[in-house]
């Protein structure tokens, strides 16, 4: 038994836990079509009476928009495209959906997603806010500059037009304007409010009352917490903080709209979610913690926004924590008729069914509806029909610690069919790197766990979501401490005797990428081979605003990376680039041609490098790629020429 093996497995019993370690399960290994295909249903939304549901579906290689009947069980195709995908469905009422659309096969940034509004069954189609980069070649720069990025729905604008939502546009000087938007005409009107300063985000009530801004200063550094009580003019500041120290963030309103929910930092630096004591001027009671990760958000209300039911929890495995008794009965109803599963419950208004979400780490996801009149399950579709859950390899939570004593919490993937001993490893390293893995189905670990290999995702230092302290001790430790984290993980594998350390490799995307390049040069005895997925490679490329764009940017790089003024000599040591003479393990990379956040550059001095010193290099450059593989064909592609890579440089089997 795996000594430190968390005391919290994923989903399963410890009996079950017991049975994993063992791998008594039959091998089998699912194409690398079937793993990284686009799912036939990403996402799915009830309308507020229950009778329809808005989907996104993969229809001809294009994610699109349908809406089923659910009485006829009749299936309307609403919105689709040659070149572009649908994302972001919500309902606007019974009526009307809103949207967005990406362009994964253009040349701008793909994230980058308009705002758009279309009936039910296809008709009254309207633009809110077109996506940039379908805008940006028929327009000059300056008219350009003079639109939204992009807009985001804030909520649907109550009362008197039900056609209307509010929605917040982002503007490249990085100032927020809320606006009331016409969905039929796409006509938009702002809304004021008398606070000096650039507004980076706003807070409205149950009545879709403005009554909390955020204002950022000029130099993006600190931003103020302005709030105002309902119906009245006058603002008064709450707080101002520093982006990375803040008091406390405002998650909404309840619906007395005079109760304000924040999350704020606890005494041990994990956040808790609390009502706000506008007595004292700080967060007041604790409504919710968890002494494992963070609780930032996750509100669920009543859809018609008359009682707060419960909040999301990031916990291991996620889960809900309700408010509402009914709602928790239900819960664990359903958590019997899908054992093994989290079961995510979308409350309806009263008498209508409710959506439920069910996914776990081996199971891709499905949607069912609770019919609360007969007290019964409608199985509906699966996000990925074509993947056997019981082919896919279980993720286990492994606790493990730094060397400077810090806690780190991993997944640990073991392969089916294989003892638990002498593995092949593969440490998988997560992007960001201000951002964190999440108990699910991963197309990427499954496809390293069928092919044979245990897979580690650390949560080092700087992955968010388990306090202030995991998050600061990352600042300016890159390819130091940072970088420690992930070699401590191995290491106590390899100690337990559950990895070989004759057969391990790195491999990450971004900074997972830098990750891979730093490890191969800080440990070159430690890996076999690394794969290297748009990774950054040289930190003084990132750490202008030439190369990220903004104030915003630039401040949070100096903050979080550090400053190249000050710290030019450690930036040249943590810069795999300037080392390449120093790695022995073959290497696997990949660049998207059109990647504007991690350019070229940072793939082509490395290759050059390696080349130039005698290493084994794979360079794959790819065609209108950006940050990412979007299209299906190139993700094929990609992972034939990583098995290939793997199973020469570090066999399997």
């Amino acid at each position: 038994m795996l000594k430190t093996l968390a005391k919290r497995r994923l989903g399963c019993a410890a009996a079950a836990l017991s049975l994993a370690l063992a791998n008594t399960g039959a091998w089998a290994q699912t194409s690398i079509e079937d793993l990284f295909r686009n799912s036939k249903f990403d996402s799915a939304t009830l309308s507020p009476n229950g009778k329809f549901l808005a989907t996104t579906t993969n229809i001809d290689g294009r994610i699109q928009l349908a809406v089923a009947e659910l009485d006829t069980g009749a299936v309307k195709n609403v919105a689709g495209y040659d070149t572009l995908d649908v994302t972001g469905i919500r309902w606007i009422n019974d009526e009307r959906i809103a949207f967005s659309i990406i362009d994964r096969d253009g040349d701008q940034n793909s994230s980058s997603s308009g705002l758009y509004a279309i009936n039910r069954d296809g008709t009254r189609a309207a633009v809110l806010m077109e996506s940039p980069s379908l805008i940006r070649g028929r327009m000059d720069s300056a008219n350009w500059a003079s639109e939204p990025r992009w807009m985001s729905m804030l909520g649907r604008a109550v009362n008197e037009d039900p056609n209307s939502i509010l929605a917040v546009g982002f503007y490249p000087n990085n100032d927020a304007v809320l606006y009331r938007v016409d969905s039929l005409s796409g006509k938009r009107k702002e809304i004021a409010f008398d606070v000096k300063g650039l507004a980076s985000g706003f807070v409205v009530d149950q009545k879709s009352r403005l009554r909390v801004v955020m204002i950022t200063n000029a130099e993006q550094s600190h931003v103020a917490v302005w709030y105002r009580e309902p119906d009245a003019k006058d603002w008064r500041k709450l707080t101002e903080h520093s982006r990375f120290e803040p008091a406390f963030n405002v998650l909404g309103f309840d619906v007395d709209d005079s109760t304000m929910i924040v999350t704020a930092p606890m005494t041990e630096g994990r956040w808790g979610i609390f009502k706000y004591d506008f007595v004292t001027n700080k967060p007041g009671v604790l409504l919710a913690s968890d002494n494992q990760v963070n609780v930032d958000g996750g509100l669920v209300f009543s859809p018609d926004m008359r009682q707060m039911l419960g909040i999301r929890m990031q916990t291991e495995p996620p889960k809900t924590l309700w408010f509402d008794q009914s709602m928790a009965r239900l819960q664990a109803s359903v958590d019997r008729a899908y054992p093994g599963l989290v079961n995510v419950i979308y409350p309806s208004n009263e008498g209508v069914a409710m959506l439920i979400h069910s996914y776990s780490s081996t199971h891709p996801g499905q949607y069912a509806l609770y019919h609360p009149d007969k007290k019964k399950l409608q199985n509906l579709f699966a996000a990925r029909p074509w993947i056997d859950a019981k082919k896919m390899a279980p993720q286990l939570v492994y606790d493990y610690t730094a060397r400077d004593g810090l806690p780190i919490m991993a997944y640990l993937t073991l392969p089916a069919g294989r003892e638990a001993k002498a593995l092949p490893l593969i440490v998988n390293v997560h992007g960001g790197p201000w951002a964190r893995d999440h108990y699910g189905y991963n197309p990427e670990v499954q496809f390293l766990a069928g092919l044979g290999y245990a897979v580690l995702q650390p949560q080092f230092r700087g992955s968010t979501g388990f306090g202030d302290v995991h998050f600061k001790k990352s600042f300016a430790q890159w390819g130091l401490a940072m970088q420690d984290d992930v070699t401590d993980g191995v290491n106590s594998l390899v100690k337990q005797g559950v990895a070989d350390p004759k057969r391990i490799c790195i491999m990450g995307a971004s900074y997972g990428g830098y990750a891979t390049m730093m490890g191969l040069v800080k440990d070159p005895d430690l890996y076999r081979c690394g794969v290297n997925l748009f990774g950054v490679t040289n930190l003084f490329y990132i750490s202008s605003s030439g190369s990220w764009g903004d104030k915003a940017a630039t401040y949070a790089l100096d903050k979080t990376l550090g400053d190249p003024a000050k710290l030019r000599d450690q930036f040249n040591a943590t810069s795999p680039s300037k080392h390449a003479d120093k790695i022995k393990a073959p290497v696997f990379m990949a660049y998207g041609e059109k990647d504007y956040r991690v350019p070229l550059v940072h793939g082509e001095e490395m290759r050059d490098g390696l080349r130039k010193n005698g290493k084994v290099v794979e360079y794959m450059e790819l065609e209108k790629e950006e940050h990412g593989i979007a299209k299906e064909a190139t993700r094929y592609r990609v992972y034939g020429a990583i098995e290939k890579f793997l199973g020469t440089h570090n066999p399997a089997r």
